[in-house]
């Protein structure tokens, strides 16, 4: 299992930079590479369910992310209101702090060096075995390479684990400074129309999220065009939104369903979008990324002791804790598809308040609990290291090409 480093990791969202937290404050040396240079925005629905702030939590990192706690969903549509709590707070934080948050911790834990501007192009292979990563036509070896590089992951297509997107469903998202006494609460608020959702999150600083999903031949006009028709149907959501000023004009992804063959190969693993992404309808996406991190990294140490079955029963395991979340997600996309179905099934949730609660408690993940080798906020406290000079003085291994 000799490399360079323990760890070589492409993609520092949030997927990414929480596994190196956990893994440098386990003694791990780790290696992050990603393509941008953060912050940087990114289309997101940036809803962190209450699992996920879960994993904040535990690593002691919550208060560093900010953002602003949601205690409730609250559906509208056809007419129909119906809301549940969810038990423990979620959060809503733009993508442009949370990352920049979430890198930051990884470059002030020691073992962890991050490297921005810099592209991987692909996984370096020996004998069917990954071995690490080619970066700037260097090889970046390690004892474990993983993929946390999103839906269009280059390490999945560099291990033969990739398989084409699943629908057509668009998500699109903007920002707006709502007006003086204009709010929607603490909560998220979830508007279906016929054929749509759209997703409204309370952002600290008086900001809302606004992002909308649909089929692909729903928005041929326009982004910004279709928001706007769909925001003048949802009387409570144009309500809120009167006199908001946008401080982003429109941005989204197409193909939002990916699942890779497997989740991991021969010395590699694949993490958050780039193993399994689920419709974001129930907005789960960002829980599972922290979740499953922080999984892998309990489970690293018995890899690096007895090799590739570790990564096997990890698998197995996330595949476990996120079934029922890919069931339900199914469901409601079918039912959301079908506006009859839709207001009857809001009809339910209204009438049926356990049953309600029993939904979005699987949707937000309450039941997730950390792993038993979880590492703990006060492990390892780390200097605070702001620079990618300090992060070379202190680790002189660094992993070079061959």
């Amino acid at each position: 299992m000799a490399g360079e480093v323990d760890v070589v990791i492409a993609g520092a969202g949030p997927a990414g930079a929480t596994l190196a937290v956990a893994l440098g404050r386990a003694g791990l040396r780790v290696d992050i590479h990603d393509a941008r240079r953060f912050p940087r925005e990114k289309p997101c629905g940036e809803g962190i369910l209450p699992a996920g702030v879960g994993v904040l939590d535990r690593l002691g990192l919550r208060e560093a992310v900010g953002g602003r706690a949601l205690h409730a969903v609250r559906y509208h549509g056809f007419g129909v209101l119906a809301e549940s709590p969810f038990g423990t707070a979620a959060l809503a934080q733009r993508r442009l702090r949370l990352d920049q948050a979430l890198l930051e911790a990884a470059r002030a834990t020691p073992g962890v060096r991050v490297f921005e501007d810099a592209e991987v192009e692909g996984v370096e292979r020996a004998n069917g075995r990954a071995v690490g990563l080619r970066v700037g036509g260097e090889i970046r070896r390690a004892a474990l390479v993983v993929g946390a590089d999103g839906l269009s992951s280059r390490v999945r297509r560099g291990l033969d684990l990739d398989t084409p997107p699943r629908g057509q469903r668009v998500g699109a998202r903007m920002h707006f400074k709502l007006a003086s006494g204009r709010d929607l609460g603490d909560r998220l608020s979830i508007f279906i129309g016929r054929g749509y959702e759209l997703y409204a999150a309370p952002l600290p600083d008086g900001e809302l999220l606004l992002a909308g999903l649909a089929d692909q031949e729903l928005w041929a006009t326009g982004a910004r065009r279709v928001l706007r028709r769909w925001i003048l149907d949802q009387p409570v959501l144009r309500d809120a939104l009167e006199g908001a000023q946008p401080l982003t004009g429109p941005a989204g992804r197409t193909g939002l369903v990916r699942r890779a063959r497997a989740g991991w190969a021969p010395g590699a693993v694949l993490l958050g979008d780039a193993a399994a992404s689920t419709d974001p309808l129930t907005a789960g996406g960002l829980a599972h990324a922290l979740v499953t991190a922080e999984r892998l990294a309990a489970a690293v140490p018995a890899y690096l002791a007895e090799g590739d079955a570790a990564l096997a029963r990890f698998d197995r395991e996330r595949r476990r804790l996120l079934r029922p979340h890919d069931w339900l997600t199914r469901a409601l996309v079918a039912i959301v598809r079908r506006p009859a179905l839709a207001r009857a099934t809001l009809h339910l949730m209204r009438a049926a308040p356990p049953l309600m609660r029993r939904v979005v408690a699987i949707a937000a993940g309450t039941s997730i609990q950390g792993p038993p080798t979880s590492v703990a906020a006060s492990s390892r406290p780390a200097p605070a290291i702001n620079s990618a000079t300090d992060q070379e003085a202190m680790l002189p291994h660094r992993a070079e090409s061959p």
